[in-house]
């Protein structure tokens, strides 16, 4: 199965894709936001600034948020949750594509357990924290990893790795890693239990899980979420778009 299978019976414009860089989701026509204006020395191309846990957007002004192989490198991904709750409409849509442990390089790490992601969202944990350094650089699968990196010299650039990370978080600045690892289960559980944890019962609702996804790169699974609004959230959303023709973008929003 393809996105272009999917996308038609969820994704209704407007909506946002957070982090495409080369590999946008086909069959939307989204605004576009990233973190990075270049990645590996190449432009990113984002509409506007925005991060997976901070969007540029008013409460219930979207249908949908998407994002491919984004959450793995978010410390934070109740907190990401709760933000896509924040920007989405009544019955909005969360798509979201994530790598299989097993199947990439993090397939010798531990899959990361539910109970560690709430304990993180209640420790407030940013992408400046350390505590996930050593599990990525030294539990990676290097042949993977860094296919041209020569078997003798593989510890060394571990360390090397491990050193530069630790000293971007020693200086404040937030590192790029895959900070947890995923399997189906383990993230259907996760973004099941979400609206527990963020204290909205019944409000986000796991609806469709697609291993191998997408089948011309299935090295992934495809879970789509949707969520439920309060009836003062949606409400004020009416309200906002209807009679105050507020756009969903906010005024502030950084363009990149």
């Amino acid at each position: 199965m393809e996105h272009l299978d999917v996308v038609p019976e969820f994704l209704a414009e407007p909506g946002v894709e957070i982090g495409a860089f080369k590999t946008p989701i086909p069959g939307i026509q989204p605004t576009y936001v990233d973190c990075f204006r270049e990645f590996g020395n190449e432009p990113t191309k984002p509409d506007y600034y925005g991060t997976a846990c901070e969007l540029p957007f008013h409460d219930s002004s979207l249908r949908y948020v998407a994002t491919s192989h984004v959450i793995e490198h978010v410390a934070n991904p109740l907190a990401a949750l709760r933000e896509w709750y924040r920007v989405l409409r009544h019955r909005g849509v969360i798509y979201l594509v994530v790598p299989d442990r097993r199947l990439t390089w993090d397939e010798p790490r531990t899959l990361t357990a539910v109970e560690h992601s709430i304990e993180d969202f209640q420790r407030g944990v940013t992408q400046v924290d350390g505590t996930h350094i050593d599990d990525f650089t030294f539990g990676v699968d290097w042949s993977r990893f860094s296919p041209d990196t020569p078997a003798h010299a593989i510890d060394t650039a571990r360390h090397a790795l491990a050193g530069r990370y630790r000293a971007a978080i020693a200086e404040g600045n937030e590192i790029n890693i895959h900070f947890h690892t995923y399997e189906p289960d383990s993230m259907a559980r996760l973004v099941a239990q979400a609206d527990a944890v963020l204290g909205l019962p019944g409000r986000i609702q796991v609806e469709r899980v697609i291993p191998d996804f997408p089948a011309s790169n299935p090295i992934g699974f495809l879970i789509v979420a949707r969520v439920r609004k309060s009836l003062r959230e949606r409400i004020d959303g009416v309200i906002a778009r209807v009679f105050k023709r507020r756009p969903a973008l906010r005024a502030d929003a950084r363009p990149l």
